[in-house]
């Protein structure tokens, strides 16, 4: 894993658990009075030495496989989160019935330059698609290809090694137009585990760019 902080000079944070292929770059345009650790490229489940010791208040968002991968994270043992929130992903990141389809992963497993394209417009749904791809278009991951691909083949090997995580989540969002981690999975997921906080969302698999900062998500 890698982190990038987006340092307010706060005494919050949000401890903010990216998707596979991202960084910190798709979220410039969301603002926030808290400091922001943006966690992301998991080709190993590693958390990186993080100092957390000036926040009085720690937030989790994930997102994607971020939520996954904030699960099985080895945090600091006495760091207290206030919220947990979960935003299209499961706790079975590759799963026929409760993730991403296993085929729909060994295709990404040959993404190339151009399927990254195509894979970035199946990232967005709903009304605001086109516009909301045109903003991603903008404020693309400093990822290339490879890297991507290194990341999932690096998750394919660790994921089996773990078992399913057990976290609970105070929020759980569930995108409505979700190509990525099918919608109908995440329920079927979710509405055995937390099935109370499901908030279901009018968009696609990224739906950030329907809030103006993090707090509004939260």
């Amino acid at each position: 894993m890698k982190v990038y902080l987006r340092d307010n000079n706060s005494d919050n944070l949000i401890l903010f658990f990216c998707g596979w292929g991202m960084d910190e770059k798709p979220f410039s345009i969301l603002k926030s009075k808290s400091d922001v650790l943006f966690v992301y490229d998991y080709v190993t489940p590693e958390f990186p030495n993080f100092d957390f010791s000036k926040y009085k208040s720690v937030k989790l968002l994930s997102f994607s496989y971020g939520v996954y991968a904030g699960a099985i994270a080895e945090l600091p043992s006495d760091l207290k989160i206030e919220t947990r929130i979960a935003i299209n992903g499961t706790l079975m990141p590759v799963n026929d019935t409760y993730g991403v389809p296993t085929k729909q992963f060994e295709l990404t497993e040959k993404m190339d330059s151009e399927s990254v394209v195509k894979f970035r417009q199946r990232l967005f749904g709903g009304e605001k698609a086109k516009e909301h791809f045109e903003i991603f278009e903008q404020n693309l991951p400093k990822r290339t290809a490879k890297s991507c691909t290194d990341e999932l083949l690096g998750m394919k090997k660790y994921v089996p090694l773990f078992d399913t995580p057990k976290k609970n989540f105070d929020k759980i969002f569930i995108a409505n137009y979700d190509r990525c981690v099918p919608t109908r999975n995440q329920r079927n997921f979710w509405q055995k585990e937390n099935a109370s906080n499901i908030i279901e969302l009018e968009t696609g698999h990224f739906p950030f760019y329907n809030y103006n900062s993090f707090e509004e998500i939260i």
